[in-house]
C-alpha cells in the first residue's frame, strides 16, 4: 500500500495541488483583458470553482497562506463588481466579505481586511449612486429657472436669484430623505469606517500609502461627514 506524503499544512500532495490550482486560476481571470476571448460566463463559472475548492480544502484558513489568500479575495472582488454601476455578482460579493469579516475577527488591526471591506462597501454603493445621478440628471435638465436670453438676464433680480437657491436647497433636502439617498449612505458610512481603521493601521505601522488616501477623499467627497483622517493626513500623501 503506498504511503500518502503531506505538504506543510497537513494536506496531501492531491490536495495541495488543487489549491494551487485554483489560486492559478484565480491569477489567470483576474489578468484576463475584457476583449480576451473567454466570456464572462466561463469567467464566473472559474471563479465559483476555485471557491468551492479553497472552501473544501480548508485553505481559507491556513495561517501561513496570507498572501495568497489576501490575493484571491481581492481579485475576486473586483471581478464580482467588474461593472462600475453594476449590482455585482451577489455569491461572489459575499463570500468575499464574509472572508474579509473573518480575517478581521482574527485580527482586528488587518489592514488588507479593512480596506477590503472599504472597497467592499464601496463598490456595492456604485448601482445606487449611478441610479442617483441619474435621476439628478434628469430631473435637473431644462428645469432651471435662471433666464437664457439677454432681455430676460436682464430683468432676473437678485430677489429672484434667492429665490431660485432657496428652492434648488430644499430640493436636495428632500432628496436626501428619499430611498435611493439613505441607501446610499448605509453603504458610504461603513466605508468610510472601514477606510478611516485602515488609514489608522497604516499609519502607526508605517504603511500609509497615497494609494489608500486616494480611496479615502474619493469616499470622503461622497459622502459627508466627519472622520479621523486629518487634512494634513490627505495632503501630505496627495499624489
Amino acid at each position: 500500500m503506498s504511503r500518502q506524503v503531506f505538504g506543510l499544512d497537513g494536506l496531501n500532495l492531491v490536495e495541495e495541488a488543487r489549491i494551487e490550482g485554483a489560486i492559478r486560476e484565480v491569477r489567470r481571470i483576474a489578468d484576463t483583458n475584457p476583449s480576451a476571448p473567454e466570456s464572462w460566463e466561463q469567467r464566473l463559472h472559474v471563479a465559483r470553482t476555485a471557491i468551492a475548492t479553497l472552501d473544501s480544502t480548508g485553505f481559507m484558513q491556513m495561517p501561513n497562506r496570507s498572501i495568497d489568500r489576501t490575493f484571491v479575495i481581492a481579485s475576486l472582488q473586483s471581478l464580482a463588481y467588474h461593472d462600475a454601476e453594476g449590482a455585482g455578482v451577489a455569491d461572489i460579493a459575499e463570500w468575499c466579505m464574509n472572508q474579509w469579516l473573518l480575517l478581521l475577527q482574527r485580527n482586528t488591526d488587518d489592514l488588507s481586511a479593512l480596506r477590503g471591506l472599504g472597497q467592499a462597501w464601496l463598490a456595492r454603493s456604485q448601482n445606487v449612486l449611478a441610479r442617483i445621478h441619474r435621476t439628478e440628471g434628469s430631473s435637473s435638465s431644462g428645469s432651471s429657472g435662471r433666464p437664457q436670453s439677454l432681455s430676460e438676464r436682464l430683468s432676473y433680480s437678485t430677489a429672484e436669484e434667492f429665490r431660485d437657491a432657496e428652492r434648488a436647497t430644499a430640493e436636495a433636502d428632500a432628496r436626501a430623505h428619499t430611498a435611493d439617498y439613505v441607501e446610499a449612505r448605509g453603504m458610504l458610512i461603513p466605508a468610510v469606517d472601514y477606510f478611516s481603521r485602515a488609514v489608522d493601521v497604516a499609519e502607526r505601522e508605517g504603511e500609509l500609502t497615497g494609494e489608500l488616501l486616494s480611496e479615502v477623499r474619493t469616499i470622503s467627497s461622497l459622502v459627508h461627514i466627519p472622520t479621523a483622517i486629518s487634512a494634513r493626513q490627505i495632503w501630505k500623501y496627495n499624489d
